[in-house]
């Protein structure tokens, strides 16, 4: 088959792959129809770290992607819930399917759970087609999806939807939103659906603030006077929720500082080695902190409603389509973040 493959900082390669084999009796292979590149993809793209591995240029090859939809082509005798034919989101990670944890709904607990596409032990989905393992639970029905929705529920909806509940957002209350790419918008727009009275929306890029404003956020470039303007906004209180969707050092360091005494902050940006959080800043303010990995699967259920009732609509999220054999313009593309770029669509084939 064809696909993206990683050899190396900034060195993705369209080019011949293995087929994919069924893993296990639980797997499923997916002929793929439409992947995207999230903002972790590029932790490996730029040579850094996801958790403790490194991505340097001795690093194995593999398929990239944890993004892609697609289609039923070859299902294991332990797959179940679906056939030959069907067309199917996956969630960007899974478990091994027979394990505790999996079998009682919480793959991200399982021992082997990793992401598809980020090393060599889950290959990913930025390909012509894919094994699934564990696809009964890792595997979704696109009915009632267009592509597009069914794209952003494999990961960054769904992200989205967990960093910004974990930051415990009130009806009536404010929630900062750190960081604008695709998944801050979404916590931007699920934001005011969850009764968020006030939305400060925080980020770099220009054209990324205006499409916040455009859903009702106050949007604020980062800087020096970044703290003193929301607490302005606030009556000297600070921010009562805050998601941090970035992962980028400054992005972090901004949340505690802008945090209410007693409010919640709530980080999902993967960070390097280095990053980390005043304690006492945490301690003083009594501000609680949650960080974690989403688990895209138990999302679902809360989402799916929202958008086929279009409560939740992901405005113009897709700002770029390219072919799969363009895949290395379209890393680069997504990596400059210039106005005007947000989230990418690959067809492939």
């Amino acid at each position: 088959m064809k696909a993206l493959v990683f050899h190396g900082p900034r060195d993705i390669r369209f080019e011949n792959y293995a087929d994919p084999e069924l893993r296990t009796p639980n797997s499923a292979i997916l002929k793929v129809s439409n992947c995207s590149i999230c903002g972790s993809d590029l932790h490996m793209y730029h040579g850094a770290h996801i958790g403790n591995k490194e991505y340097g240029a001795d690093s194995e090859t593999f398929c990239t992607g944890h993004e892609f939809i697609g289609e039923v082509v070859e299902a294991g005798p332990n797959v179940h819930a679906f056939k030959t034919g069907d067309k199917v989101l996956a969630a960007g990670g899974t478990g091994c399917g027979s394990c505790p944890a999996c079998l009682t709904g919480r793959p991200g607990n399982c021992a082997v759970s990793t992401a598809f596409g980020i090393g060599p032990t889950l290959q990913g989905g930025q390909a012509e087609y894919v094994c699934v393992p564990n696809a009964d639970a890792t595997l979704m029905s696109m009915d009632g999806l267009t592509d597009e929705q069914a794209l952003l529920l494999t990961d960054g909806m769904a992200t989205a939807y967990f960093g910004l509940t974990r930051a415990e957002p009130k009806p009536g209350g404010t929630v900062a939103v750190v960081g604008l790419g695709p998944i801050g918008l979404m916590g931007v727009e699920l934001a005011f659906a969850l009764g968020a009275a006030k939305v400060f929306a925080i980020d770099p890029v220009e054209s990324r603030r205006a499409m916040a404003e455009k859903l009702g956020a106050i949007a604020l470039a980062p800087g020096a006077d970044l703290v003193p303007r929301v607490r302005d906004m606030t009556s000297g209180k600070g921010v009562e929720s805050v998601f941090e969707a970035s992962g980028a050092s400054g992005a972090i360091a901004s949340v505690l500082p802008l945090t209410a005494r007693r409010g919640n902050a709530s980080f999902i940006g993967i960070p390097e080695p280095n990053d980390a959080l005043p304690l006492p800043l945490i301690m003083f303010k009594n501000i609680t902190v949650r960080g974690g990995i989403c688990d895209v699967q138990n999302m679902w259920p809360h989402l799916v409603p929202l958008v086929q009732q279009g409560r939740i609509t992901a405005p113009d999220l897709f700002s770029h389509d390219f072919d799969l054999s363009q895949g290395s313009e379209a890393y680069s593309l997504f990596d400059s973040r210039d106005e005007g770029v947000l989230k990418i669509n690959m067809t492939v084939g």
